[in-house]
């Protein structure tokens, strides 16, 4: 019998909050925006309900602060990128050890179909269905590992971390490579070498985290500090 999975579908509010995420995190919408639900609503011609959805999850992404009609945008810092990306490698260092301990088959299944979508999207020459994959290959961590505390930690954190990577947008040039590097760290969780595995997805992490923080807009204060 299938291991078959209820398929989510996504709120109207969660639709607006990718929507409006993107927005901040490629400088479409400046830092210090004021977001108005009246406003919002109209515009995306919706109600007020999902548009409230949509800041409350920004809020707690820590792209907008404040409440009611002070809600203003919080533009990505390159202090941010790097908190984000030092949270996601203690979160994916400690499921993918703990994965491999309790569902290493489980989980080198998950890893070899995210990888069948990644290489297609290299054989493509898509950027964008490629870091789908990506994620996809990351949260199978998460999900082999049957940490629900953990879970919920990197489901909070995803959405800005796979925004920032549909933002910053990998070159087609960096494909082949990318697809490498996930090839060689399946193969290390699938032999169960959780030492290289360890080493091997820092230095993919960092790698990473160093392209973000070159491809995403400096936020207005360090625009500031640059000149």
């Amino acid at each position: 019998m299938l291991d078959v999975r209820p398929i989510r579908v996504e709120s109207l509010g969660e639709r607006l909050a990718t929507e409006l995420r993107r927005r901040i995190i490629v400088g479409d919408v400046t830092s210090g925006t004021r977001l108005v639900e009246e406003e919002l609503a109209d515009s995306f011609r919706v109600s007020r309900g999902p548009v409230r959805d949509a800041i409350r999850i920004l809020r707690s992404e820590g792209l907008v602060t404040g409440s009611g009609r002070n809600v203003v945008t919080r533009s990505l810092s390159d202090a941010d990128i790097e908190e984000l990306m030092a949270l996601r490698e203690a979160f994916e260092l400690l499921a993918v050890e703990r994965a491999i301990a309790v569902r290493r088959e489980a989980l080198a299944v998950a890893l070899q179909a995210a990888l069948v979508d990644m290489d297609a999207a290299l054989a493509d020459r898509d950027s964008s269905a490629f870091t789908t994959a990506d994620i996809r290959f990351h949260s199978a961590f998460f999900e082999s590992a049957g940490l629900t505390r953990l879970s919920v930690l990197w489901n909070q954190f995803r959405p800005t971390i796979e925004g920032l990577l549909h933002a910053s947008g990998k070159r087609l040039a960096d494909l082949a490579p990318s697809a490498r590097e996930h090839h060689d760290l399946a193969g290390l969780i699938v032999a169960g070498k959780v030492p290289e595995v360890k080493a091997e997805l820092h230095r993919h992490l960092q790698t990473t985290c160093s392209r973000l923080r070159s491809s995403i807009p400096p936020t207005p204060v360090q625009r500031e500090n640059d000149q």
